[in-house]
């Protein structure tokens, strides 16, 4: 009887547990009108616009400060590859001003840190 007890109890905390474990990474709603991948624990959202491409970073909400990275995006568009340097632009910005993203485009952005730890995402453009 006190097994079944402990079941029970243990089914009950662990259902209690996941809308907080649902939701440890953050929200996955892009804050700046862009796309949004996840890798791991950072949170990368892919900006584009007439003035170029920013990528914002964050974990669980908090920005990451963009100038702790050296990044780069390439593009993957009918047969041909695009690289540009993405340059800490303020916060949690990365920015390559003046680069153009195709539409339907496969861009990858590779996060290197000081430690020369690398992360990728794969985005693919609208």
């Amino acid at each position: 009887m006190k097994f079944l007890s402990f079941r029970a109890g243990l089914a009950a905390l662990a259902l209690a547990a996941l809308p907080a474990t649902a939701f440890a990474h953050g929200s996955m709603k892009p804050q700046h009108g862009g796309l949004v991948q996840m890798t791991g624990e950072t949170m990368f959202e892919l900006v584009t616009g007439p003035k170029g491409v920013d990528v914002y970073l964050s974990e669980e909400d908090e920005p990451i400060p963009a100038a702790a990275y050296t990044a780069k995006l390439t593009q993957s568009a009918g047969g041909a590859k695009t690289e540009a340097a993405l340059k800490p632009a303020g916060g949690n910005k990365l920015s390559a001003p003046g680069f153009k993203a195709v539409k339907g485009a496969k861009i990858v952005v590779a996060l290197i840190d000081k430690s020369g730890a690398k992360t990728f995402a794969t985005f693919q453009t609208k």
